[in-house]
């Protein structure tokens, strides 16, 4: 079996001209599988999207920014999947890096998108103060077919039943998501991804305000992860592969192996680290 070396998730975001874009080609990613019944299908390194085969039609999880539409659509196909079957689409917050496909994919499957009320909210009604400071990824115009406006939520496809949980501080309201995938010999995994642990987005409070996230979502971020660490996860899906070390050049070579991703160490190992992060960064302003 192929193993992944387990690292301590990245949590300080880079600064302004520390990051260098790579090109396109190196970030390209063939699709690998993370669970039983579940692909990441970003078709590139960045992101973290995914595809769940439900038994009765496809859930897909998040989408890439714009200009991965086309790996994102071969990846699905490489994985053995029709964009067709999907169903069901949930968008775990409203940043491009999460939705840059969605009306893409709601064209090629005519399926449902799932979205938080407040994240929706951010979507159509920006504060000016946002339209500053998120970059413009040109992404296109969709409506969502289901608004989750209640703090926990559950939605059956199949064999698969999704739970969602706001957990604001990265945005007012980014959705972490729980389901249990059940293996061919009967095993039962619980896969979780946690929709919004970019932190550097609570460094400060006024900085909070201009993004249009509430203050108390800072705090509010720190007490969930504390709570849901002790949540028994099997398998950790990251929003962005570089969030528990799964980086696009550190995969099992099996792309249909999953058992490495069966690692209880990362979940609690992720939430505490970003809860660790914010916390500090609350100590040094209130110090100030």
């Amino acid at each position: 079996m192929s193993e992944l070396k387990f690292v301590r998730p990245d949590t300080k975001a880079p600064r302004p001209g520390e990051r260098t874009q790579p090109k396109y080609e190196d970030q390209l990613l063939d699709p690998f599988r993370v669970a039983p019944h579940v692909w990441h299908v970003a078709g590139c390194k960045g992101c973290g999207d995914y595809l769940i085969d439900t038994g009765d039609g496809l859930i897909l999880i998040d989408t890439p920014t714009p200009e991965f539409s086309k790996a994102m659509f071969a990846a699905i196909e490489k994985a053995g999947f029709d964009t067709k079957d999907i169903k069901w689409h949930f968008i775990s917050h409203w940043h491009g890096d999460h939705d840059g496909c969605s009306a893409d994919i709601k064209d090629a499957s005519g399926c449902k998108i799932f979205m938080g009320s407040e994240e929706w909210q951010m979507k159509v009604v920006p504060p000016e103060s946002v339209k500053k400071v998120i970059p413009d990824m040109k992404v296109r115009y969709y409506e969502p077919d289901v608004i989750i406006d209640t703090d926990e939520a559950s939605f059956t496809l199949g064999n698969i039943t999704i739970h969602t949980l706001k957990t604001p501080g990265h945005t007012p309201g980014a959705l972490t998501f729980r389901f249990e995938d059940t293996d061919t010999d009967g095993t039962v995994y619980t896969c979780a991804m946690h929709g919004g642990l970019g932190v550097a987005q609570m460094d400060t409070i006024e900085g909070m305000k201009i993004q249009g996230i509430p203050p108390e979502c800072r705090d509010k971020f720190i007490d969930q992860c504390l709570e849901m660490s002790h949540w028994d996860i099997d398998i950790t899906l990251p929003s962005h592969l570089n969030h528990c070390g799964y980086l696009g050049d550190n995969l099992p070579s099996d792309k249909t192996d999953f058992k490495p991703f069966a690692d209880k160490r990362v979940w609690p190992v992720m939430l505490l680290e970003r809860r660790g992060y914010v916390m500090e960064r609350r100590g040094e302003e209130s110090n100030k």
